[in-house]
Parts: C-alpha cells; structure tokens; sequence
C-alpha cells in the first residue's frame, strides 16, 4: 500500500485513504475480508476522506476492539441490503459509528483520555473495575494502571472520595457479596471464599470476622433465624 507491506491477520484493520494505490495479496485459500467505501468524509483537522493521518500505520490492530466493530461493519452492510423501510437512513447511521468508533481509536489513546478525567471519574473506573472483577487477583497495582496513575496518587484520591483505600474497599465489597452467598445459598464455606476472590479458607473466615464482628457461620445461623 503505497510503496509499503503490511500483513495482516485476523482482528486487523486496513485504512485506504482517498488516492493511495493498494493492491491485496492472501496467503490462504480462506481468507475472508469486509470492505466499506466512503465519500464525504471530512474529520477535524484531517484531509477530505482521509481517516489516518500521513504519518500514521495503515494498519490498526482492533485487540478487544474487533469484536463490536465487526459488528457495526456487519449490521450496516446487512442493513444496506435490506429491503426494508429506512434500511439506508439505518445504514448511514451505522456508518457514521463505524467511522467514529475508529476515529476514536486512531487519534485519542485510551491513556490520553484517562488522564483528562476528574478524579470521581477515576475513582468510578476502579470501583467499577473492582465491582466486575472481585472473585480475581485485583492489586493495587492493577487498578494504578487501568487509572494511569501510580499507586500513592490513586490512594490518595480514593480516599478522599470513599473514605478508604482501593484495597479497603475491595475487601468490603468482596464480603457484601459473601454475605448474600451466606444467605440465600448452602454452599460451603471453602467454596464462597473462592468465589469472592480468597483461596484460603481460613484467611476468608478470619477477614469476614474482623469486618462483621461474627463468623461466617454464625452470619448464616442468625440469616436463617430471620428467616
């Protein structure tokens, strides 16, 4: 493309701004491809139906992004196609997502845009990351990275939004979602441990004790005497 090679793989993606020769090769007899065509299109700051810029790969890896950006590729095509009434306003819709959604991924990086939120946005987006991934091996370190910051800052900060540290939350919430295991299944002890995020036993029993001030089993006994 352009006096350049790229190989491409599955999940790849392959920008052919306006007036650049290309020409594709396969090294496999089932190689699949979805095309998309476009005229009109004009980004800030960008040349006329130009989505890359000069200095840019025309190549993007889409990683966790293939997935729903086939999906846009698929539906508008399907909808273009259709027969159906307002099929093409459809159509056009899902193009202008397409093109956006791939805008987003070639000029403002995930980190760029991390870093330009408040501080509650980034308390949210660990908490939430917690909330989602409490039964694994979350760290502080973890959470610093998917914040962009380092671990002292993002301490500070949640802090001062929750009245408690990263970690400090995690453990309570792991133990929230114990207590609902406690009362309303019958699985054993060892088993909720590991489903909330503990391999030890012990270590689970011993943490659910200094957070409530009973043991998980007296939990369950005074849950099932309310009931």
């Amino acid at each position: 493309m352009d006096g350049k090679r790229y190989r491409g793989k599955a999940g790849s993606l392959l920008l052919y701004n306006r007036g650049i020769w290309h020409e594709e090769r396969s090294t496999s007899d089932k190689f699949a491809a979805v095309y998309v065509a476009y005229t009109g299109l004009q980004l800030q700051g960008m040349p006329a139906d130009c989505l890359s810029g000069s200095s840019q790969s025309a190549m993007l890896e889409l990683h966790e992004h293939f997935l729903p950006i086939k999906k846009l590729f698929v539906d508008m095509i399907e909808e273009w196609s259709s027969p159906l009434p307002e099929s093409a306003v459809v159509a056009n819709g899902l193009l202008r997502a397409l093109t956006g959604r791939i805008a987003r991924l070639l000029h403002y990086s995930a980190e760029d845009q991390v870093k330009r939120r408040p501080n509650k946005e980034l308390v949210h987006l660990a908490r939430r990351y917690m909330e989602e991934n409490y039964p694994y091996d979350v760290t502080l370190e973890t959470l610093a990275g998917l914040t962009y910051t380092n671990p002292y800052h993002l301490i500070h900060v949640f802090k001062a939004e929750t009245g408690m540290s990263p970690i400090q939350y995690l453990i309570r919430y792991r133990i929230e979602v114990a207590k609902q295991y406690l009362e309303t299944t019958k699985l054993p002890m060892a088993e909720i441990a590991e489903k909330v995020g503990y391999k030890s036993e012990t270590y689970f029993q011993n943490l659910f004790k200094k957070s409530t001030g009973v043991s998980p089993g007296r939990y369950r006994a005074a849950a099932r005497e309310v009931d």
